[in-house]
């Protein structure tokens, strides 16, 4: 014969707050300061359409001489995003 020993709760197990609430609390409230402070800074910087079709220009100069019709495409690419959403 055997014997089973079932151990039951009647409420749910939950860890009483202690350290680890109060160390996670605190990472949290870092993480948010941190995050606050370096959320601007890391943001790219919004571009003119002039400067925009400047560097498409640069890049079809680089390319220019290894795919020719491809940097055509680019500088018209970029006249045109000048054209219609220019200064």
């Amino acid at each position: 014969m055997t014997t089973q020993i079932r151990q039951t709760f009647d409420s749910p197990l939950r860890p009483a707050p202690g350290i680890a609430t109060l160390i996670a609390a605190s990472i949290s409230r870092a993480y948010a300061y941190v995050t606050a402070l370096l959320g601007d800074s890391m943001r790219p910087s919004a571009e003119s359409p002039a400067e925009a079709a400047a560097r498409l220009r640069a890049y079809a100069h680089s390319v220019s001489s290894r795919e020719p019709a491809f940097a055509a495409d680019l500088y018209a690419a970029a006249d045109r995003h000048e054209v219609l959403h220019g200064d």
